[in-house]
């Protein structure tokens, strides 16, 4: 899986390094930083990165609240101040966290967790469905299946078509995908069963080979 890319907005300098650290000891990419927010805004149009850490109160003559109403990726604040109408001005962009200053580690990495999870929720891939394309929640996929350069995805609703590899597949997707066989991936969260030679995915069996045995049955049981 593509580590996820982060964008911080803070305007203290050793925060800022600090927080920058952090985040990549937790395998993220920090893809850019400023302490202003509309330069932080122009990055980001830019940069596209994943998720973003804002501080609510920086340089310049607007606020991370104001960045954070612009911006329609998963955002986390950090700030020194927590009286009331920060608190309420901030809720109402839809955080996904708020981290206090002075913050710890286990503090960004909660974050930063319910960050990755929020967009393992939204994430979706666009495929083919009778010529058309469309997209597909990533978390309603039951298992793909490789077929010369493609892979069908099989949801509940029917089967999908995306022309990729099995590796370039594992690696847009979240960590509840495991390979059990050169053929065949399965979602974790939909497997009812686990034998030698097989993975039971709701009604379906997959087979599982003998190389991917040992590490699928240790994710799997």
């Amino acid at each position: 899986m593509k580590p996820y890319r982060v964008y911080i907005l803070e305007d203290e300098f050793i925060t800022q390094e600090v927080i920058k650290q952090t985040l990549e000891s937790l395998d993220c990419v920090v893809c850019g930083m400023n302490s202003n927010a509309e330069k932080a805004l122009t990055e980001i149009q830019s940069l596209k990165p994943d998720l973003a850490f804002l501080d609510i109160r920086v340089d310049g003559e607007k606020t991370g609240i104001w960045l954070g109403n612009q911006l329609e990726i998963p955002i986390v604040y950090l700030t020194a101040f927590t009286d009331e109408k920060n608190i309420k001005d901030a809720v109402r962009t839809n955080p996904i966290s708020y981290v206090n200053k002075p913050f710890k580690e286990k503090d960004l990495m909660i974050a930063l967790e319910l960050a990755k999870s929020k967009l393992q929720e939204e994430k979706e891939l666009l495929v083919k469905d009778k010529n058309v394309t469309v997209k597909v929640k990533v978390n309603d996929i039951l298992f793909a299946k490789k077929e010369d350069h493609y892979l069908v995805l099989h949801t509940e609703d029917g089967n999908k078509l995306i022309r990729s590899t099995v590796q370039e597949f594992l690696e847009n997707v979240n960590g509840d995908f495991i390979q059990v066989h050169r053929s065949f991936i399965v979602n974790k969260n939909f497997v009812s069963g686990v034998s030698n030679k097989m993975v039971k995915v709701l009604d379906h069996e997959i087979p599982i080979s003998q190389s991917f045995l040992k590490s699928a049955k240790s994710e799997l049981i």
